[in-house]
C-alpha cells in the first residue's frame, strides 16, 4: 500500500528487535516507527506525531509506564490520545496497569500475536471521535462566550449596555474601595436628542449615536468603560481617575465632537453634548456608596441642562 493510503500512523516502542517486527509485520496498513527505548520513543513523538503509540510495559531504563505517563502529562502533546500498553509476563490486572500508565488500554502480549491491528483501529477511531467531539466543543464554547458578549452589549452601538454597565460600577467601586484608589463616573447626553429624532426620524439617530460610541472608543483608556444608557446617553466608567483628569477627558471629548459632523452619508449635523460627573475618592469621605455617586453624576448633568436651557431661552427673549 503506498505510504500516501495508509490509515493512519503508529509510532511502536518494544525492548527488542523481534517483538518491533513482530508488531509491524500486523500493521502494515499503518505507517510505522520504531523506537527501542522510551528515550528514542520520546525524540520521535514530536517530528512523527503518531496517531496510536503500541508500547512494552518492559524497556531498558526508563518502562513503559513511566513513558506513557509522561505522554499523558506533557501539556504540549494533548493530541496523542491512543496509547496501548502491552503488559510484561509477570503483570496480572490489565485495569491496575491502566489506571497506573494513563494509557488507553492495555493487553498481554499473548493477545496481540492476532489482534493487534484491530486495537489499533479502535483507538485511531476513539482518536478521531475525540478530536471532533473536542472541536464540536470548542465551537460550543466560542458560541456560549458570543452569546454573554451580545448579553451585555447594546444592540444599536455594540457598546456595554445599561445592566452590564451598573453591575460593572459596582464592581469597580468595590475595587476603588479596597485598594484606596479614585473612581470617576461620567454621563455624556446629546443635547436635544428627542427634538433631533423628531425632526431627523430614527434611522438618522442611530447613525448619530453609533458614530459618537466609536469616537468614544477611540477617545478614551483601554481600561475605562464606555456604554450607552439609553437614547442619546452614554455612560462612562474611569478607574483610577480624579475629577481633574475626568475634566481633561470631557474637553478633549467636546473639542472632538465640535469638530465633526453627525448622520448620514448626505446629511450631517453638528452635536452638542452635556455631561454629568462624579468622582469617589476614599480620603475625602464623600460618595460612599454607588447610589450616591449615580445621583451625584445625574444631577451634575441635570444642572448642566437646565443651565443650556436658561441660557437658550435668554437669547430668545433678547432677540
Amino acid at each position: 500500500m503506498p505510504t500516501k493510503d495508509k490509515m493512519g500512523k503508529v509510532l511502536i516502542v518494544a525492548g527488542s528487535a523481534e517483538s518491533l517486527m513482530h508488531y509491524q509485520a500486523q500493521l502494515t496498513q499503518y505507517r510505522t516507527e520504531t523506537a527501542l527505548t522510551a528515550e528514542t520513543a520520546m525524540d520521535s513523538i514530536d517530528d512523527f506525531e503518531p496517531d496510536v503509540l503500541v508500547i512494552d510495559e518492559k524497556l531498558p531504563s526508563i518502562s513503559g509506564v513511566e513513558l506513557a505517563q509522561w505522554i499523558r502529562s506533557d501539556q504540549a502533546a494533548p493530541h496523542y490520545y491512543g496509547i496501548l500498553i502491552v503488559a510484561s509476563s509477570r503483570s496480572k490486572n490489565l485495569a491496575e496497569l491502566v489506571q497506573q500508565s494513563g494509557a488507553d488500554t492495555a493487553c498481554s502480549a499473548e493477545s496481540l500475536k492476532t489482534d493487534l491491528a484491530a486495537r489499533v483501529a479502535l483507538l485511531i477511531k476513539y482518536k478521531f471521535l475525540s478530536d471532533k467531539a473536542n472541536s464540536l466543543l470548542n465551537k460550543l464554547n466560542q458560541s456560549k462566550e458570543t452569546i454573554r458578549e451580545l448579553e451585555d452589549q447594546d444592540s444599536i452601538t455594540r457598546l456595554y449596555n445599561l445592566p452590564y454597565m451598573n453591575a460593572r460600577l459596582e464592581k469597580e467601586f468595590r475595587h476603588a474601595e479596597r485598594f484606596a484608589t479614585p473612581l470617576t463616573l461620567m454621563i455624556m447626553a446629546i443635547d436635544n436628542f428627542k427634538e433631533v429624532s423628531h425632526i431627523k426620524g430614527p434611522t438618522f439617530c442611530i447613525k448619530m449615536i453609533q458614530q459618537l460610541g466609536n469616537d468614544l472608543i477611540h477617545l478614551t483608556r483601554a481600561d475605562d468603560v464606555v456604554g450607552r444608557s439609553w437614547g442619546g446617553e452614554f455612560m462612562l466608567i474611569l478607574p483610577e481617575t480624579k475629577d481633574e483628569g475626568a475634566q481633561n477627558l470631557k474637553s478633549r471629548i467636546s473639542h472632538y465632537v465640535s469638530e465633526h459632523l453627525y448622520g448620514l452619508e448626505h446629511d450631517r449635523i453638528a452635536v452638542e453634548l452635556s455631561f454629568g460627573t462624579s468622582t469617589y475618592q476614599s480620603e475625602e469621605g464623600k460618595l460612599q456608596t454607588i447610589q450616591e455617586m449615580l445621583l451625584s453624576a445625574e444631577d451634575d448633568l441635570t444642572r448642566q441642562l437646565q443651565s443650556k436651557s436658561e441660557r437658550t431661552s435668554k437669547k430668545a427673549v433678547n432677540a
